[in-house]
């Protein structure tokens, strides 16, 4: 895991637009490659705060990242606009990231909308001994907002699900359900999920006392380096509850440990 955080200015490589209203702008930076899955970049937009977004891949060899985001605002409009041969000023990686999936166990992925790509990055990351025991369930509202489908497919997994609320592509429904259905013939696995809030209360509670669950939370941010407690959450101590940075203490947390 890389623990230095450093403020750099990044060629952008690529921009490809993955999904409507969706953009991934793949960067050189070898400080950000060297990520763990689930950490994130605070990107420098003109007039607003940055912005954090999760590395949606990591090529060390290369020393290239992949930011995926969605277009919500006017920070993701300008950087939305952004063409290869620009530069953006990153400062990263912050947050902690996903362990490593394990080697005796089966795992899952679990990811809604702009939750998929951290998910992609760690199974990418994964050897390739260790993928046929993964299984990738990815949700969103409809098949024009399904991120990375394809890169999922490519790597090898054991299997890729894909949910979708009106039904257009895969089963209809959420990643719940085929994440109960998991739950079921792996007790004992593994899940990594990131998505919605509402989301991942629902991975939380189907995985309690059957995984070992780790969630990485979708949070409004200020500083990203833990000054502000914009990001703060509830989680559970031996003095009660206390409240946890998603900047710096996430945005990766065991399930179990968050008061949901």
């Amino acid at each position: 895991m890389s623990t230095r955080v450093q403020e750099l200015e990044a060629p952008i490589l690529e921009r490809r637009e993955p999904a409507a209203g969706h953009v991934e702008l793949v960067v050189e930076a070898p400080a950000l490659a060297a990520a763990r899955p689930g950490q994130f970049a605070h990107v420098r937009t003109p007039g607003t705060l940055r912005r954090p977004i999760s590395f949606s891949r990591l090529d060390p060899g290369s020393g290239t990242a992949g930011l995926l985001f969605r277009v919500v605002g006017s920070g993701t409009a300008w950087l939305a606009e952004r063409q290869a041969g620009e530069r953006l000023n990153l400062l990263g990686p912050l947050g902690r990231g996903f362990p490593e999936p394990p080697a005796d166990r089966p795992w899952i992925l679990v990811g809604g909308g702009v939750g998929i790509p951290p998910l992609y990055a760690q199974a990418q990351q994964a050897p390739a001994a260790l993928r046929p025991a993964a299984t990738a369930v990815l949700g969103a509202r409809s098949r024009a907002l399904l991120v990375m489908e394809e890169d999922f497919q490519a790597l090898g997994l054991g299997a890729v699900v894909v949910t979708t609320d009106d039904g257009s592509a895969g089963e209809a429904g959420t990643v719940l359900g085929p994440l109960a259905a998991w739950l079921e013939r792996n007790p004992g696995g593994v899940v990594y999920a990131c998505g919605p809030t509402p989301m991942l209360r629902g991975v939380a509670e189907l995985s309690q006392g059957r995984a070992e669950a780790y969630v990485a939370l979708e949070q409004r941010m200020g500083c990203g380096v833990g000054a502000c407690l914009a990001c703060a959450v509830l989680a559970h101590g031996p003095q009660g509850p206390h409240y946890r940075r998603v900047c710096r203490d996430g945005p990766v947390f065991a399930a179990g440990e968050l008061v949901w």
